[in-house]
């Protein structure tokens, strides 16, 4: 992917104008991230990618820590891509939650692809605006000049603990997931369709069952823009298990529309467990 497709690619579906309309004071905030992933790019091109866990910042954010997980685990552009989306619409009632948000994804998918990090700093600090980084940062845009020192990560998002009533579905949805690995397409059909009481679920399903992937990808799209959580929920599931994604990437894809943080440490054995408790009830 050209670089001029991928920058295009990066901001797809970002709303820019809330960043730029942002008060001069969240953008003084929010240059203090940008910092962060500028640091960090230096030290993903010095150590790897895969060596930022390493990195003395790694846990400084709640934001930085769960994108930077997902770019060392699952090394899937388009899939991060999504999930950074998906948190980016829990908060369409607060532009610096949403820049925080938007801002550290596009970050972590850039140093993902390896743009070189004062390429980073650069693309980023421009997304503040002109007139905020000469008239009121005052910076004459030299990524040598800049200070990692103590840096001033306010306002850190506030993720919800728990998914709620949405957890059963969630996690029923994995079960259908996994199951779809060990049998096949045609046996988890015959669940949904037979077994499983939710008509929506069985809408989705059936909707994105078929045999062309532009198809699916276009339905995917439209069936995803809903605005009622649950709906966009049963849409990705489906589509999870039509694609036959892993569970630990649907994991964090599903979590991500709950606006639930994610945690590459939870005891996987947890998680494997609640999913067999649901298949032992499937079948």
């Amino acid at each position: 992917m050209k670089n001029e497709n991928l920058l295009k690619n990066i901001v797809e579906g970002i709303e820019l104008e809330r960043i730029k309309n942002l008060p001069v004071t969240e953008k003084f905030k929010l240059y203090e991230h940008i910092k962060l992933i500028y640091s960090e790019a230096e030290y993903a091109n010095k150590e790897s990618i895969l060596q930022l866990v390493h990195s003395p910042n790694y846990t400084i954010n709640p934001t930085y820590n769960l994108f930077a997980m997902l770019v060392v685990n699952l090394s899937d552009f388009d899939l991060i891509k999504e999930i950074v989306l998906n948190y980016a619409k829990n908060f369409e009632n607060s532009d610096i939650y949403y820049a925080q948000i938007t801002m550290t994804g596009m970050g972590l998918l850039m140093i993902e692809k390896q743009i070189p990090p004062e390429s980073i700093f650069h693309f980023l600090l421009h997304l503040l605006g002109e007139d905020f980084l000469q008239n009121n940062l005052k910076t004459n845009a030299c990524s040598k000049e800049v200070v990692f020192k103590d840096l001033k990560l306010d306002a850190s998002i506030k993720y919800k603990p728990f998914e709620g009533d949405h957890r059963r579905v969630k996690y029923d949805l994995l079960a259908l997931l996994k199951l779809s690995h060990e049998k096949d397409l045609n046996f988890v059909s015959e669940i949904i369709n037979a077994k499983f009481k939710n008509s929506q679920l069985q809408f989705y399903f059936n909707m994105l069952n078929n045999n062309s992937s532009e198809v699916i990808e276009y339905l995917y799209r439209d069936l995803n823009m809903s605005n009622i959580r649950s709906e966009r929920l049963l849409a990705t599931g489906a589509y999870a298990i039509v694609k036959g994604y892993s569970i630990i990437s649907t994991h964090y894809l599903l979590n991500s529309i709950l606006g639930k943080y994610s945690r590459y440490d939870k005891r996987k054995e947890e998680i494997d467990l609640e999913i067999q408790e649901r298949i032992d009830g499937m079948l």
